[in-house]
């Protein structure tokens, strides 16, 4: 679960198809690339686990942030990780016959509240959980997204009102679209269906059968001890997350590597409830290089099984290879871990490089604060220095730090987000926000309120002409250590570029074998053998370079 902004993810760590495949790396190199990544955030920690071919290895690296040291009982916040046990409750009770995946999920909510429906299709169990149910990400009534603690008072009865408004854009099972607000309502559902709430459903249904003791959604007096203080990916400590019944079944859970190694077995296909776990994982619809299950996601490339999760401190991962031979699960009290994760269950696949960024004197820093409005879409900006870092504040968020990749432009490391100062002459008269393919301008309010200039538009380099015969060479497919991520193409004239499992963005050349994206601000450099040929590229993207060598 994401706070502030919702990103376009044009380079996001996907579980690609390795080739060949790789074992685990080894135990090592694991803890090094966790005490590394551990190290980028003072005071927050790292736990994981490696089940291979029944063999399991434990894992910790830096710290709980509290004075006990971080063991494999300190807890953690898990977010979307929760999705699946609702959906593991959801596969106990259809094979239970206590419901069934066609059941709409009006059969379960008060007569009073209206499940919204189109054209006479209603919103079923499956289309919950499979985020088809054509439900937005979030509620437009969820006034809470931008605090410390975003989801604490959003109530059952708010989720109701939503629902009762609500007009679906399309009908359920059309499209896919990851919905909180979905899952927070299959958990509510599932919940009204066994007269009982959501953390005392998961824990009769799941917890208690595969001894998950010290799993829960409410942190007991004694719990908060062993609960890692959470910090986002600045390094700021933040506020932990708490959930009414509304939301508790998409991202409530907090748990500890003792327990979540449980889990893992479980959807490894061991244990007292392996049929129902490996049920929820069956593949039941497709979207963008996916398969989806109950809540699982299968990548069609790799057919790796995982689910991932985020709160503001926090991010877990839970994933096993196709045999399920082996499977790892990764808690995190700051540090991103995914990329990680995915090189434990085999070596091929890339960890990522550590991010680095411009140097920009502070006194050139001061030269982008200031206030920026767009009063027509609600947005203002409040941009200040503080210390050697500049800080940006949309008006009822909190603040997060914007690092400079070059002049005049920055990035966001908490979402898929960056900034562009434009300038008329050396003055800055704005921002450029360009985010999920989005530009909105952001207009630098003068000391009487008005904005200091009448247009903003973002500032590309000129793009230079290639014949169609230089473009083809730069088709392909390009490998980070020998795992195809990327793929170029060519069609009329122009080059689109590919993440694995994502969706082709148009590139655009600024000089030869120099292009950019409009979509986001990144930047690709091919390279060349020394007989000419292209052979490789680099991806540049949020202070981060990606080495890819061409195959074909």
């Amino acid at each position: 679960m994401k706070r502030v902004l919702v990103a376009l993810l044009l380079f996001a760590m996907t579980l690609p198809a390795p080739v060949p495949a790789q074992p685990a790396p080894s135990s090592t190199d694991v803890q090094s690339l966790l005490d590394a990544r551990a190290a980028t955030i003072p005071g927050a920690g790292i736990a994981a686990a490696l089940l291979d071919h029944g063999k399991l290895t434990t894992y910790l690296a830096g710290s709980s942030g509290t004075a006990r040291p971080l063991d494999a009982q300190t807890l953690f916040e898990i977010g979307s990780v929760t999705k699946t046990f609702t959906a593991t409750v959801l596969a106990r009770m259809v094979l239970a016959e206590e419901v069934s995946l066609s059941d709409p999920v009006a059969k379960y909510l008060p007569t009073s509240t209206h499940a919204p429906s189109r054209d006479g299709k209603q919103i079923t169990l499956l289309n919950l959980a499979t985020q088809h149910s054509g439900l937005p990400r979030l509620p437009s009534n969820l006034r809470g997204e931008a605090g410390d603690d975003p989801y604490a008072a959003y109530t059952v009865d708010n989720l109701y009102s939503f629902l009762n408004r609500y007009k679906l854009t399309r009908d359920p099972g059309a499209a896919f679209e990851y919905s909180n607000l979905g899952f927070g309502l299959l958990g509510l559902a599932l919940a009204r269906r066994m007269n009982t709430t959501y953390e005392q459903l998961v824990r009769s249904q799941v917890l208690l059968s595969l001894g998950m003791n010290e799993t829960a959604l409410a942190l007991r007096p004694v719990d908060r001890a062993r609960f890692a203080i959470g910090h986002n990916i600045d390094g700021d400590v933040v506020h932990s997350w708490d959930f009414t019944d509304a939301f508790a079944g998409a991202g409530g859970i907090r748990s500890d590597l003792n327990d979540m190694v449980k889990y893992l077995r479980c959807n490894m296909g061991q244990g007292p409830l392996a049929e129902a776990c490996l049920f929820a994982q069956q593949p039941r619809d497709t979207f963008a290089g996916h398969e989806i299950g109950l809540a699982w996601w299968t990548n069609t490339a790799s057919h790796v099984i995982d689910h991932g999760g985020d709160t503001a401190g926090y991010h877990a991962l839970v994933a096993m290879t196709a045999d399920r031979s082996k499977g790892v699960v990764l808690v995190s009290s700051g540090p991103a871990i995914t990329d990680i994760g995915a090189h434990m269950l085999d070596a091929s696949y890339p960890v990522m490089p550590p991010a680095k960024t411009a140097t920009v004197p502070t006194v050139q820093l001061d030269q982008y604060a200031g206030t920026y409005a767009n009063a027509p879409v609600g947005l203002t900006y409040t941009v200040y220095r503080a210390g050697d870092k500049l800080y940006a504040r949309i008006t009822g968020q909190t603040a997060a730090v914007i690092y400079p990749s070059r002049p005049d432009h920055f990035y966001y490391r908490i979402v898929m987000a960056y900034i562009e100062f434009v300038r008329q002459g050396s003055n800055v008269v704005g921002l450029i926000l360009t985010q999920g393919g989005r530009h909105i301008p952001v207009y630098r309010l003068d000391a009487n309120g008005k904005p200091m200039a009448a247009t903003l538009t973002p500032v590309y380099p000129p793009v230079v002409a290639l014949d169609r015969s230089a473009l083809e060479e730069y088709a392909g497919i390009y490998a980070i250590l020998g795992t195809p991520t990327f793929t170029v193409s060519t069609k009329g004239g122009q080059v689109f570029f590919q993440v694995t499992g994502q969706l082709p963005y148009e590139i655009y050349p600024s000089a030869r074998d120099e292009f950019y994206f409009k979509v986001v601000d990144a930047q690709v450099t091919f390279h060349r053998s020394a007989t000419g040929i292209v052979s490789g590229l680099t991806l540049h993207q949020s202070g981060r370079d990606q080495d890819a060598k061409k195959q074909s």
